[in-house]
């Protein structure tokens, strides 16, 4: 995600009312293999979901300041905040179930295998909260 025109009173056209923010994302993914298609992996559609999390917070800014609206100009922690909580979304049942289905059999995902997507969630979250935290 990146930003396209940031939100702003002093770059609107007439000076009074905001400039309103415009984004984009550019999605790479997995790429199809003979005859079968384009497949996303979970960690490609988490990825998704956390730079869609990024773009949210960018185009709703309400703050008129553009050095410091949106992703601009604001802690990490604040400006991952929303991009991790979009990232929970992978996990939510309905959610996942509704758009993890079998490419050619149009099946839910296995229970089971949505069990294991969970259980991974917090596999080594410790050393992963650790990184976080020593990387910034």
């Amino acid at each position: 995600m990146d930003e396209v025109v940031g939100r702003s009173r002093v770059l609107s056209q007439d000076g009074v009312s905001a400039r309103l923010p415009i984004a984009h994302m550019v999605c790479n993914q997995t790429p199809p293999v003979g005859n079968i298609p384009s497949l996303m992996t979970f960690r490609e559609v988490q990825t998704i979901f956390h730079e869609f999390g990024h773009a949210l917070q960018h185009m709703l800014t309400k703050q008129d300041e553009g050095l410091v609206a949106g992703t601009k100009g604001i802690e990490g922690d604040a400006k991952e905040l929303p991009s991790q909580f979009m990232e929970n979304w992978c996990y939510h049942r309905e959610t996942l179930m509704g758009i993890a289905k079998h490419y050619e059999t149009g099946e839910s995902l296995p229970e089971d295998v949505y069990r294991k997507l969970l259980a991974a969630k917090t596999f080594r979250a410790g050393s992963l909260s650790l990184r976080q935290v020593t990387s910034h």
